[in-house]
């Protein structure tokens, strides 16, 4: 076993070929950006980058130079998810989705004792959005693309950082509602509602353990995760990309995160969240790889 105290020296003479990127939100570009140059191969906690012009330089970078480069997020990756993908047109147009994502965070109480953690800095990009809602905006994006238009209805906190809020989703002849709530808790679940009939999954998102559809057949099982909504699923297929080389699949994937990315930057805009300098982050005058 190997131990570092020096992220470059790590990147340096460290005997692997992949770095996992589970740092504060606002790092997450400058710790994967100088793994990529070290020519490593990066998985990334979710949310991918606090911009979406920054997840861009990066993946162009990994595509260019032939590295795999991965979002660290479930949704996408969920047995109980792809069998929602395939069965989705049994229920018709669907015209609203409603995704809640809400637990009470062990930090607020912190928070509302003037004690700010990273979970909710804006120097950080923390907040609500950022770290649960993202699940719900991935989950919907995932099934209908980049949306028409977004708003976002936020509960501000002392310092402008969100602690939960409401994102809308608009699409033709559907609406998607995304809330998330780390000041408050109640019962999580997503519903997809469409013209014969309705998808409704247990709990968040995150984990996507069991859905059930109501159809013509009536209401019955649709998936159930048995892994309990681990990360083996999306683990095992970051394995096989890198074992086949199958960067097709690992470019797809980039566009998600990516839009998702520009969801989120609209969200923001909409609710006048800014984080520090709003990262504006010196991307003019940095040049591109």
């Amino acid at each position: 076993m190997e131990l570092f105290t020096d992220y470059q020296d790590f990147l340096k003479n460290g005997e692997f070929d992949t770095v996992y990127i589970g740092v504060i939100n606002s790092e997450h570009f400058r710790y994967t950006e100088a793994a990529l140059k070290a020519g490593k191969h990066v998985i990334c906690e979710k949310p991918f980058t606090v911009k979406a012009e920054e997840a861009n330089i990066l993946k162009e970078f990994a595509l260019k130079n032939h590295l795999f480069l991965w979002e660290a997020c479930k949704v996408p990756y969920s047995p109980v998810f792809r069998e929602i993908q395939g069965e989705i047109g049994n229920v018709g147009h669907i015209s609203l989705i409603q995704c809640n994502f809400s637990k009470i965070s062990s930090r607020f109480r912190r928070y509302e004792k003037g004690e700010v953690l990273p979970a909710f800095d804006p120097k950080a990009a923390g907040g609500c959005l950022m770290d649960l809602n993202v699940y719900n905006i991935r989950f919907v994006t995932e099934l209908l693309g980049r949306p028409k238009e977004i708003r976002y209805f936020a509960n501000r906190g002392f310092n402008g950082i969100d602690t939960s809020g409401t994102a809308v989703l608009s699409y033709e002849g559907c609406q998607a509602v995304c809330s998330a709530a780390k000041d408050s808790t109640s019962p999580s679940f997503a519903f997809l509602q469409g013209t014969e009939g309705c998808i409704r999954v247990e709990g968040p998102v995150s984990n996507l353990l069991k859905a059930e559809i109501t159809d013509g057949q009536g209401t019955r099982l649709l998936a159930e995760d048995r892994e309990g909504g681990t990360l083996a699923g999306e683990f095992r297929e970051f394995e096989r990309q890198l074992r086949e080389g199958d960067y097709e699949s690992c470019r797809k994937a980039l566009e998600n995160s990516i839009a998702v990315m520009e969801v989120l930057e609209a969200c923001r805009r909409y609710a006048g969240i800014q984080f520090s300098g709003d990262q504006e982050i010196s991307l003019a005058g940095r040049k591109r790889f």
